[in-house]
């Protein structure tokens, strides 16, 4: 075992929490998670019957997909802003969901569509016959080629429409102020009518042309500015999926926080690859550059999400390096999310139905919501959470622990990261310091297969982990994982 002697720091960042959403977040892909109604669709009623479990594993803030009126399985391209799909429920339904979960502490945010609608949205359908007001709703042009992401008029095929996602998902127009005022419609609409707390946008960077960030986030700024007027304190997270510069950009004045997808992946590869090289220094880096553009950015950490194979796939199935990627996520300063049936283990590849599999709540050989047939988290692969809770050493209980250690110690959020410099540095060691104040903890992730013995000093208590000789040394085990107090 490797000897390595713990020393001096170096600060970086700002306190991330000053005015802003705390604890951990937890995303529904709302048609897999609960179905109440037993037609074998997840829908809000079946939400809010699980807002004490939910509330029990930890969780303060829920992130929904969408649930307007779609076409589409996934709801990703809406019908009617204002209104919820009838496979989900009602709009009292859904009224009841945010006032349950206020209840209980935890806040709501909708997922937003803006970029483009369903080419089922009465407002398409109106513009590819151009009747007023809506004949300039959508990115038209007239283009008689074949073009990448132009498609035909279904009303004259010589006329050409924008879409950058999909055929049937036509892209909205934000140079035209009557649509930037639907827009903000919608947007109030759901924080006055309905109560919730604020939005995930989703492809936030493609209202205009990815590269047109100074476009991009004008638009962003101008709604954010007019929801702070019936809601001050608004949260806007959104779907950045760019190189950090870009990212930063959008902290400034337009959108609360981003997703940090380059975080997402460097928790990926250092367990995988067995090597945190340059894990800590990167992060730091982003870090000051957000600060840059805002002393209190929110940098909203996750390790998969919807559109992503779940990690536990990416490892293989394996459990060591799954909760470690967890612990991980958990001892990193940010707002983080949990995408739902991580805490049980779930698995799930491309293509994307298959990264969205029902949620396994009971018996080892059915499942609550049977949409789809799950070809990965099955009885098989994955316990169901009513074994796992009776499992002392189950991921739910493992995750369970690690969002009360975030819960009750508010440092792990709030503390500012601190480089650790090592006399001896060690590539299979993830090690930083967070600081808030006087208080000081030392976070050690082991992502190599073969422990370590590392020489820590000053640090007299631990918070978790084991191992620990008190103003001595760790014995990390391989994947292991430790706090210690100062």
């Amino acid at each position: 075992m490797k000897k390595m002697l713990i020393c001096a720091i170096l600060l970086v960042g700002c306190n991330l929490y000053a005015q802003q959403p705390k604890g951990v977040y937890y995303e529904i892909f709302v048609r897999s998670f609960n179905d109440a109604n037993g037609d074998g669709i997840g829908d809000i009623p079946g939400i809010t019957q699980k807002l004490d479990y939910l509330k029990g594993l930890g969780i303060s803030g829920l992130w929904l997909t969408p649930i307007h009126p779609s076409p589409t399985y996934h709801k990703y391209d809406v019908i009617n802003y204002k209104a919820i799909d009838p496979e989900y429920g009602t709009l009292a339904d859904y009224k009841t969901l945010v006032q349950e979960a206020h209840k209980r502490g935890m806040k709501i945010l909708l997922d937003l569509v803006v970029n483009h609608t369903s080419s089922e949205h009465p407002w398409f359908a109106a513009s590819t016959r151009n009747e007023a007001p809506f004949e300039n709703y959508y990115v038209w042009k007239f283009d008689t080629t074949k073009q990448k992401e132009w498609y035909s008029n279904p009303k004259n095929p010589q006329e050409k429409y924008y879409a950058f996602f999909w055929e049937r998902m036509p892209d909205l127009n934000f140079d035209l102020p009557e649509v930037r005022k639907e827009i903000i419609e919608v947007g109030k609409f759901w924080l006055t009518e309905v109560g919730i707390d604020g939005y995930r946008l989703d492809a936030a960077q493609h209202v205009y042309d990815a590269d047109d960030v100074v476009k991009n986030n004008e638009w962003w700024t101008q709604f954010r500015a007019e929801l702070r007027q019936v809601k001050p304190d608004v949260f806007l997270i959104g779907e950045v999926w760019n190189r950090d510069s870009v990212v930063a950009s959008y902290l400034k004045s337009s959108l609360d926080a981003c997703f940090n997808f380059d975080l997402s992946r460097a928790i990926t590869d250092a367990i995988t690859e067995g090597s945190a090289s340059g894990f800590v220094e990167k992060l730091a880096r982003i870090h000051q550059l957000y600060a840059s553009y805002n002393p209190q950015f929110v940098d909203a950490t996750f390790v998969s999400n919807h559109d992503q194979d779940r990690y536990r796939s990416t490892f293989n199935g394996d459990e060591a390096k799954t909760k470690q990627a967890f612990m991980l996520l958990m001892t990193l300063p940010g707002l983080p999310f949990l995408y739902y049936g991580e805490e049980i283990g779930m698995l799930g590849k491309f293509p994307d139905e298959y990264r969205r599999e029902p949620f396994l709540w009971t018996e080892i050989n059915s499942t609550n919501t049977s949409w789809e047939q799950p070809r990965y988290s099955n009885a098989q692969t994955v316990a169901p959470l009513s074994l796992q809770q009776q499992q002392a050493n189950s991921f739910y209980q493992f995750y369970k622990a690690a969002i009360a250690l975030r819960n009750n110690n508010p440092i792990l959020a709030q503390g500012k990261l601190a480089l650790t410099k090592l006399v001896e540095a060690d590539k299979r060691l993830i090690a930083f310091e967070l600081v808030d104040g006087k208080k000081r903890v030392l976070i050690l992730h082991n992502v190599s297969n073969e422990p370590l013995l590392l020489k820590v000093g000053k640090y007299k208590s631990v918070l978790f982990g084991n191992g620990f000789n008190a103003g001595k040394s760790v014995n990390l085990s391989g994947h292991g994982s430790v706090v210690l107090v100062l």
